[in-house]
């Protein structure tokens, strides 16, 4: 339009054929004789749509992402990689600060990043993949373990019963032969 014509009311009429589902629908109530230019035409759809209009985010809003109690930190940090791609000026010191706070505290992984100064988020998730990988090796070791605890605890408890018999011998003969040299001494 701006190569063919500098004429508002041209691009008044031509402006609805830009338009489609709502926006005509919105256009077609505009009462007759009320638009008197095409600045005042953007104005009020600028004005009508506006809270249609999706807000940017900003880095900031990541803070606002924490590791629940029962969360894993593959999970966590899983949901806040997905808030992040979203994010078109991303700051990557506060997205690190960010993703700092919103770990639960005392873990690991938390401390480790407390010790270090890293500036980039994506450094920072690398990192964070070689302790999720750890997680989940202790996970995976834990769960593990019951079948095999529970005969090493049966052995054990035999071992203790043998050890519980045979400690009372030992020191009975202490005994015996602490009054035997009593006796021998008096």
């Amino acid at each position: 339009m701006l190569l063919y014509t500098d004429t508002d009311s041209v691009w008044c009429k031509v402006f609805p054929s830009t338009l489609v589902r709502l926006g005509q629908t919105w256009f077609k109530s505009i009462p007759p004789a009320t638009v008197f230019d095409f600045r005042q035409l953007t104005s009020m759809f600028v004005t009508h749509f506006v809270r249609n209009k999706r807000m940017e985010k900003t880095t900031a809003e990541l803070m606002s992402i924490k590791q629940g109690d029962s969360e894993s930190l593959r999970d966590y940090v899983g949901r806040f990689n997905v808030e992040a791609v979203t994010i078109p000026s991303l700051q990557q010191e506060v997205a690190v600060l960010a993703l700092m706070t919103g770990l639960k505290e005392g873990t690991a992984f938390r401390s480790y990043l407390g010790r270090k100064k890293l500036r980039s988020l994506t450094k920072v998730l690398g990192k964070a993949n070689d302790f999720i990988r750890g997680e989940e090796f202790d996970k995976a070791v834990t769960t593990k373990r019951p079948e095999g605890d529970g005969k090493e605890k049966e052995k054990d408890r035999r071992e203790d019963k043998y050890r519980k018999d045979k400690k009372p011998e030992k020191s009975g003969r202490r005994e015996e032969s602490n009054s035997v040299k009593k006796g021998q001494e008096g």
